[in-house]
């Protein structure tokens, strides 16, 4: 009796081992099945070939952040979607208002980072670089397209670490959303956007966005105060407009403009230098594209573009020495066509040409300098 008990006592403790077992298969597919709905190989990229490919036949190393998950993650800005990206870095001199709104971008260690809107070379042409402070706002970003390694054969020396391209939204459906968030030391963020169109094939795509934030405190280890670092608020506002027209079936012209505004104090000074309590810093984008798009739903797509950067920076100080304004006027064009030689063979070929005028009595023996690129690819 006592024998029939233990297979008694056996037999059970197997079911519920495989019951068990059973859950958590069921648990494991769910969870793979919810990591493939995310990682789709139906998603389409741009950046990697310069041409719509589905990520999957793309031979590079490509991150895309999508809309979805844009959504879902609630972020501040693009800098915090970029930073769930493996590989890249922003290194920040602090919290903004600390910062003077420089955060820098690397791609696997390397700052020489090409950034793009759209397609559009935004980096400032003194430095090569671009902050991630300012990047268009995440009510205006459609997904984000990270290419990790070397992509001068197709961007030049500014993507020798890589390319960030960011892809922002169309007037595609009619849709009002609003955002607003609030902080600590008195941080407040708003934002709303708008879209629609109608039936004559013209789409609109607005947004508006502030953010800022009073002086930064901190607890003082020592003494277990808490503290507040003067002269450290930041204000920024931004806003985004992008008509876009069809033109017959497969043909668009877009019209994209992007204003960005950012001032704050400077509390921290740099080797050689003393700040005063009134030290602050002021950035401006103003940045304009016009841009139409042949053959949309074709392999023999091509398009071409016409743009006007235009970024300011001034450190204002009550010692002279220690002002500061830049100013930098980028004008550019591209165009490029694709056709496709076989079923699985094509042939892109571009142009590219910017020319950049920049204005600083600090960094110039004579206030100013200019950069000038032309570039044929294939």
């Amino acid at each position: 009796m006592k024998k029939d008990v233990r297979k008694s006592k056996t037999l059970s403790i197997l079911l519920t081992c495989a019951t068990m077992a059973g859950y958590s298969s069921t648990f494991v597919a769910t969870a793979h099945a919810a990591e493939m709905k995310e990682f789709s190989l139906d998603t389409v990229v741009v950046t990697a070939s310069r041409v719509q490919t589905n990520k999957v036949d793309t031979p590079a190393n490509i991150d895309v952040i999508t809309n979805e998950k844009l959504n879902t993650n609630n972020y501040a800005d693009a800098a915090d979607a970029l930073r769930d990206v493996p590989g890249v870095n922003i290194l920040s001199a602090g919290t903004g208002g600390v910062n003077m709104g420089q955060d820098q971008i690397l791609l696997n260690g390397d700052s020489r980072v090409l950034v793009m809107i759209d397609g559009r070379r935004v980096n400032v042409a003194s430095t090569g670089t671009y902050s991630s402070s300012w990047l268009p706002p995440i009510n205006a970003i459609e997904k984000i397209e990270v290419l990790k390694g070397s992509g001068s054969a197709l961007y030049g020396t500014d993507a020798v670490g890589g390319v960030i391209n960011i892809i922002t939204k169309s007037g595609t459906k009619t849709q009002v959303t609003a955002k607003v968030a609030g902080g600590s030391w008195g941080t407040e963020q708003y934002g709303v956007s708008a879209s629609g169109s109608n039936e004559n094939g013209v789409g609109l795509f607005v947004t508006a966005n502030k953010n800022r934030r009073g002086n930064y405190s901190y607890k003082n280890r020592a003494t277990g105060d808490v503290s507040e670092i003067a002269n450290s608020y930041y204000d920024s506002t931004g806003a985004t407009i992008k008509i876009d027209k069809k033109i017959g079936k497969d043909n668009k012209l877009t019209l994209a403009a992007e204003h960005f505004l950012s001032v704050g104090g400077s509390p921290f000074g740099t080797p050689g230098y003393v700040n005063t309590a009134s030290d602050s810093y002021e950035r401006l984008n103003n940045n304009v594209s016009l841009r139409y798009d042949w053959n949309l739903a074709k392999d023999n797509a091509g398009f071409v573009q016409a743009y006007k950067n235009y970024h300011h920076a001034n450190f204002y100080s009550t010692i002279v020495d220690n002002v500061s304004d830049f100013n930098e006027d980028k004008y550019g064009i591209e165009a490029q066509q694709n056709w496709k030689l076989a079923e699985n063979n094509h042939f892109t070929a571009g142009i590219d040409y910017y020319d950049t005028k920049v204005t600083n009595n600090s960094l110039y023996e004579n206030g100013d300098n200019s950069v000038n690129n032309k570039a044929v690819y294939m």
